[in-house]
């Protein structure tokens, strides 16, 4: 049997929220079952993006990107097994895009929906998937990479982002990369992409120091599964970028070198990774536990899981870019960084805007007016309850008590409750729910 605040941390990572119901189906299960519990999808029944969010609407394309984020947000909040689209926010910061540039709904629902049917799947057919993704294409260039003038963009950033990280690649191999690449292109009038032949480059080219007629796919697959070197270093490279999105930055070699290797002995198969990656002792610690600031999208997630309030109720979207992130529109093709990154004054203060947001519609028709008659600490427990972060620390819950005793008795009307709605706002507000 697992140790429930075990299961609780796993949840929170994985799930987004440590939901009651969750953690007492998982609690009786050792840790490897719920491990694999969490990883099987089937409970998500193959999602798809709503039909109309797959075409392109030039005339109301403003309208579509705002549904396809509110749609998105409440997948995270509602999906039976909420990893896949914890996943998928991983892919989409990694293999990153922008919705301003691309400017087309398809594009950008369709990039969404390879990571989330591609969210546990092999890695190195996620990576040429998503190399001739048309969002792809449009963002970093190759739709207009042609032997005549190669553009490097893509190439430069598949190895110095994407797959190896800088250090591991000259810009020699840059250059020949750039040439294999071209003529994998976009098609204007289709808006789909297209191998042009005649413009691409079929001379030789030096990659890794062998020299023959490289085509583009010949890129990715020399770096995750012919070069033996390069693909440890790939392998250790995406172990890390996991092991900091789920666990916390800056692991220790050992544990990104085990990680990389069980990539590799599965062929890239990525379940295996995070698997391992879900069961390493390490990802129990405190430092753990305590390592990683939610990103405003997860942190919003959280809220609408607790509150049981849609993304378009809340206007989730008019108040992300003041807290730091609005997904579909990174900051740039690097992604969102994490932890003290989200540590600014801004970012606190477009958090707490969106909270008394929040609150204000819970409070709607006489919602939470309960709180009012309780005793402080009964109803701090309450709210903590519904945000799925019970318990809270001694002294996280000792402030809070203290805070709706002495405003409600500044206040003692059953007509003016403030007191109920600032509760609900400053438990959005504690630590336990924006570190995960």
């Amino acid at each position: 049997m697992a140790d429930a605040t075990d299961i609780a941390h796993l949840l929170r990572r994985t799930e987004f929220v440590a939901r009651a119901a969750r953690v007492a189906e998982l609690a009786p299960l050792s840790i490897d079952a719920a491990v694999d519990d969490v990883l099987d999808f089937t409970a998500n029944a193959n999602p798809q993006v709503p039909a109309d969010l797959q075409v392109h609407d030039a005339a109301n394309s403003s309208a579509q990107m705002l549904a396809t984020f509110n749609w998105w947000l409440d997948s995270m909040a509602t999906r039976p097994r909420p990893f896949q689209e914890k996943m998928t926010l991983f892919w989409h910061g990694h293999f990153t895009t922008e919705w301003d540039m691309v400017g087309r709904t398809d594009h950008m629902t369709h990039q969404n929906q390879l990571y989330r049917t591609s969210a546990l799947g092999n890695y190195l057919t996620l990576a040429q998937q998503m190399s001739i993704e048309p969002a792809m294409l449009l963002y970093l260039s190759n739709a207009v990479n042609v032997k005549a003038a190669p553009n490097q963009n893509f190439a430069r950033e598949l190895m110095e982002l994407f797959l190896l990280g800088v250090g591991n690649y000259t810009e020699d191999d840059v250059a020949a990369a750039s040439r294999a690449w071209t003529g994998h292109n976009y098609n204007t009038t289709t808006h789909v992409y297209e191998f042009r032949a005649t413009k691409h480059d079929t001379g030789t080219k030096t990659f890794f120091g062998t020299t023959k007629n490289w085509d583009g796919p010949d890129i990715i697959n020399e770096i995750l599964r012919d070069n033996v070197a390069k693909r440890l270093v790939a392998a250790r490279f995406i172990a890390r970028k996991l092991w900091t999105f789920l666990a916390y930055p800056g692991p220790a070699d050992n544990i990104v070198n085990d990680l990389g290797d069980v990539l590799i002995a599965n062929n890239m198969e990525l379940r295996p990774l995070v698997r391992a990656l879900l069961l390493r002792p390490e990802f129990y610690t405190p430092a753990a536990k305590q390592g990683l600031v939610r990103t405003p999208t997860e942190w919003a997630t959280a809220l609408l899981a607790g509150s049981a309030l849609t993304s378009s109720a809340v206007s989730v979207y008019n108040y992300a870019e003041g807290m730091g992130q609005t997904v579909f529109n990174p900051p740039n093709v690097a992604g969102w960084k994490n932890n003290s990154y989200w540590l600014t004054t801004s970012a606190a203060s477009g958090r707490a805007t969106l909270a008394k947001r929040v609150a204000a519609l819970m409070r709607a028709n006489g919602g939470y007016d309960n709180l009012y008659a309780l005793a402080p600490g009964d109803a701090v427990d309450f709210v903590a309850a519904a945000f799925s972060i019970a318990p809270l620390a001694d002294s996280t819950r000792a402030a809070l008590a203290a805070a709706f005793a002495a405003e409600r008795a500044a206040t003692p009307t059953t007509t003016s409750k403030t007191s109920v709605t600032n509760l609900l706002t400053m438990v959005m507000l504690t630590g336990e729910l924006n570190v995960g």
